[in-house]
């Protein structure tokens, strides 16, 4: 069960964490995602879950809002630098060989790495997840500067938008 195996065992899930502490879990509509057992598992664990509605994805989901776009930007570039490669492995027929699963693990940490840190946390932001409740964080709904650029990558350029794929 996966509040068992993942969610329970996160850092900060309960050891170390104060008395009373509660955590919250965004997840969208999907029926599976609001079952009375993950409901129970999630309350028990001192966790809320918080439903996005259906069709809101693009302005409530936080990889949807600004760290699709640059990763998958990454991704592409660990690709066609691979595709590039004169030397990649052929089958016995002559065709190229497909990218192996540790090849594509690696190009996906490393695509990863390169989305950087702060626009993570603006995402987060953006979506209302993490922002102060005092409202001094609020201006950050509208500013579409904060994640015009999501990758520490050379010379491409990622504009703001929406990445719902």
């Amino acid at each position: 069960d996966w509040i068992e195996v993942v969610w329970k065992q996160r850092p900060g899930a309960s050891l170390g964490a104060p008395e009373g502490t509660k955590s919250m879990l965004v997840l969208d509509a999907f029926r599976g995602h609001l079952t009375p057992e993950v409901k129970e598992g999630l309350g028990a664990c001192n966790s809320d879950l918080v439903v996005v509605p259906g069709g809101m994805t693009s302005v409530l989901q936080p990889l949807d809002v600004s760290i699709n776009k640059p990763f998958k930007e990454n991704m592409r570039q660990e690709y066609e630098e691979w595709i590039r490669n004169p030397d990649r492995k052929k089958t016995p027929t002559g065709r190229l060989q497909k990218a192996s699963a540790s090849t594509v693990a690696t190009w996906i940490s490393n695509a990863w790495k390169r989305v950087r840190p702060e626009v993570v946390v603006k995402s987060f932001k953006k979506c209302c997840i993490t922002n102060c409740l005092d409202g001094s964080e609020d201006d950050v709904l509208w500013d579409t500067e904060s994640t015009a650029s999501g990758s520490s990558s050379s010379g491409t350029e990622d504009s703001p938008s929406s990445d719902s794929e």
